[in-house]
């Protein structure tokens, strides 16, 4: 998997950008808040379809139009195309279109042309954070491997917030209860499809992650399980009416799931140490990555924000050889002093400012 070429159009603090990308470690050098971030966010919105950060899409607008435009050349098994995700301001929201080779494409159709992993400060979330973030992490995987999973969950969006207005008009006496059984039906059938793709998926990451977490030498074991709804979800579902009912929402489904992380047996949100918990994401981040490429024959593109300058020697050393290991890389840093010599010596090398991206010597 392989970005060849990346255009931003007044995305962030990008006014205009044109650079061609290459094949091995690409760093990006720069201060703080002059647009290293901006830049993989734009590169993981072309595998996922949209921002793994922003909460509207109106704040990727930058200043100079009411408008933005990411384009990229990507190459998968050999063959390229070109992607393209168009913003258009419209009042307080933005309007998103989505091309692939000149076609327009529906958002749940674009994950899988293009794929990362992306690996920034903000992933300790996946430990110490709630659930949102570790269903999220799920997520973003699935999307990129498994065929049909962004129409599940764009589907299960859809029928929870029509389950949950149909249940607050009964509550109110508005509505019959019957009226939940062709919504009740339906999330039990599409709740079925996400949580059994994330527990097969969570099944192939621990192996994994625990061989990552080994390698790093923790000395400690890790384990993640996933915490999914009840086997009958149906009776389940049917179960909880009165107190669905109640709190006007649905409390049974793969929107409730987790994914818990152990540390030798422990919890690792409240048993681990700062150092642990970073380890244990590392891991993560690295099965996660061994997971793409086993499932589609190719490695995906790793984006690493900031990260290396977070890492004690040990654990740098331990995702730098994994960085080795092949496929392309994309590296932000605010200085060369986290790169062993010989990784700089076979990197390019490009400089961040103010919106501006220069090739460095």
């Amino acid at each position: 998997m392989l970005l060849r070429r990346l255009l931003l159009r007044n995305h962030r603090n990008y006014a205009h950008l044109d650079i061609s990308m290459e094949p091995g470690v690409n760093v990006f050098l720069g201060a703080n808040g002059q647009g290293k971030t901006n830049l993989l966010e734009s590169v993981a919105m072309l595998a996922l379809s949209a921002s793994p950060r922003a909460r509207r899409e109106v704040e990727l607008v930058g200043p100079v139009a009411a408008a933005s435009r990411i384009e990229a050349e990507v190459e998968s098994s050999g063959r390229r195309m070109e992607l393209v995700i168009a913003l258009n301001v419209e009042g307080e929201r933005a309007r998103r279109t989505i091309e692939v080779d000149g076609a327009r494409r529906r958002a749940v159709d674009l994950p899988g042309h293009f794929r990362v992993t992306l690996f920034w400060p903000d992933d300790l979330g996946l430990i110490k954070a709630g659930p949102d973030q570790r269903r999220r992490f799920l997520n973003q995987l699935l999307v990129q491997v498994q065929p049909g999973y962004a129409r599940a969950l764009s589907g299960l969006r859809r029928i929870l917030e029509q389950r949950n207005s149909l249940l607050k008009r009964i509550a109110a006496g508005e509505a019959a209860a019957d009226q939940l059984d062709v919504w009740n039906a339906e999330l039990v059938r599409v709740g079925t499809e996400v949580v059994d793709a994330r527990a097969s998926a969570v099944n192939e990451l621990a192996p994994e992650a625990a061989r990552c977490h080994a390698e790093i030498g923790s000395g400690e074991r890790l384990e993640i399980q996933y915490l999914g709804p009840p086997e009958d979800m149906a009776a389940a579902v049917h179960n909880s009416l009165a107190e669905d009912l109640r709190r006007g929402s649905t409390s049974i489904g793969p929107h409730r799931d987790d994914l818990r992380v152990l540390l030798g047996g422990q919890d690792a949100r409240g048993y681990g140490s700062q150092g642990q918990q970073r380890t244990a994401v590392v891991s993560l981040k690295l099965a996660e990555a061994d997971l793409v490429a086993r499932r589609t024959g190719e490695r995906p593109v790793l984006l690493l924000d900031d990260v290396l300058s977070e890492l004690d020697l040990e654990r740098r050393g331990a995702l730098l050889r994994h960085v080795g290991g092949g496929g392309q890389v994309v590296i932000t840093s605010v200085d060369v002093g986290p790169f062993p010599p010989d990784l700089i010596a076979n990197a390019s090398i490009w400089n961040v400012e103010a919106g501006q991206i220069k090739a460095c010597g």
